[in-house]
């Protein structure tokens, strides 16, 4: 028994960035204009939406690949292309609780980062308290920016100061950027996906957002993009008079306060460059499955188990510890874990 117990601590997997397709989001999508003939085949902006989707073979892939918790959440747009109009409560209102139903149908498997229908933001206050209060779920997901309005805009301050009072948690998926000339051949979630994180961190930054809510803990998708390349850069460049002259030590501090997911890292490069800005105490599990074809899921594993960069106390950190004191539902579903 308790070697098995060990072996679980060793090998136990919090995924925090992985996404359902409900077939009523998928035709809510094609509804509204995105290129495709309802049935297979749907394009958001340029990529292929994964198709047919069920939670039953879902959780079949999530075992398979020794996932033993997914904590699920809408990838983009999410609801921003509905831009707040009437549809936009509803639906959000039927993710969330899609995402409760299959909670409680699978509890050790499943959490979920609840969908707000921004940019109406009396909207999005209520189903936020529907969505932690009612529900129960793990955080709220956001995205990147909504309609040019990134993350850290006074627009979006009341969202922020909720969010802040109750020391939530919250999972930003990057969604297209609000000017991006397409490159040719290129789907946006190559490229200016990543780079779009890296943009709304900047953003946060450089408007002193952290500073103004401290509390919010924050996981942002992909490593941060950009970020364990341009960290620095962005911390150094705030000490400039133009950029408001401050310490340069703070604005550090802001960005390594933030947690960082692994979704789609495959390289020692990548994972050299997060750890060595923020440390393995700040990343996240992610996987992007089943954006991330399954059948790439295990180059992806053996590539973070390969990386000579983290040892066993950093793989643990990475797979669970650092969720489970995110997430106060991990400890409660997992009382026997170990978690210091």
């Amino acid at each position: 028994m308790a070697q098995q117990q060990a072996d679980l601590i060793s090998s136990f997997e919090v995924d925090v960035h992985t996404h359902p397709i409900p077939d009523f989001y998928r035709e809510a999508l094609f509804a509204a204009g995105y290129p495709g003939d309802n049935v297979s085949t749907l394009y958001v902006d340029g990529f292929l939406t994964p198709y047919p989707f069920s939670i039953d073979s879902y959780l079949a892939a999530r075992r398979e690949h020794g996932y033993n918790f997914s904590i699920l959440s809408i990838t983009a747009p999410g609801l921003s292309f509905l831009k707040g109009n009437a549809l936009a409560r509803p639906l959000a209102r039927r993710i969330n609780d899609y995402f409760a139903e299959n909670i409680r149908a699978h509890p050790r498997e499943l959490g979920a980062f609840g969908i707000l229908p921004l940019p109406d933001v009396e909207g999005s206050l209520a189903e936020m308290a529907y969505c932690l209060d009612t529900l129960k779920l793990e955080g709220i997901g956001l995205y990147t920016n909504y309609a040019g309005v990134y993350l850290g805009d006074p627009e979006l301050d009341p969202i922020f100061e909720e969010l802040n009072r109750r020391k939530a948690t919250v999972f930003v998926h990057p969604t297209a950027p609000a000017v991006s000339p397409p490159l040719h051949n290129m789907s946006l979630p190559v490229i200016e996906y990543p780079f779009d994180t890296t943009r709304a961190i900047g953003n946060f930054l450089f408007r002193q957002a952290r500073a103004k809510f401290p509390d919010v803990n924050i996981i942002w998708s992909h490593a941060g993009g950009a970020m364990g390349s341009l960290g620095d850069r962005l911390a150094v460049q705030t000490t400039l008079p133009i950029h408001g002259g401050r310490d340069l030590n703070a604005s550090l501090a802001a960005l390594k306060s933030f947690y960082y997911d692994t979704a789609v890292q495959m390289s020692d490069a990548q994972f050299a460059g997060i750890k060595e800005f923020v440390g393995a105490d700040r990343i996240l599990t992610g996987s992007d499955y089943p954006y991330l074809p399954g059948s790439l899921v295990p180059a992806v594993q053996k590539a973070f188990n390969s990386y000579a960069g983290f040892d066993d106390a950093d793989r643990e950190k990475i797979g669970w510890r650092n969720a489970f004191k995110l997430f106060p539902s991990l400890r409660e579903k997992f009382p026997d874990m170990e978690v210091q």
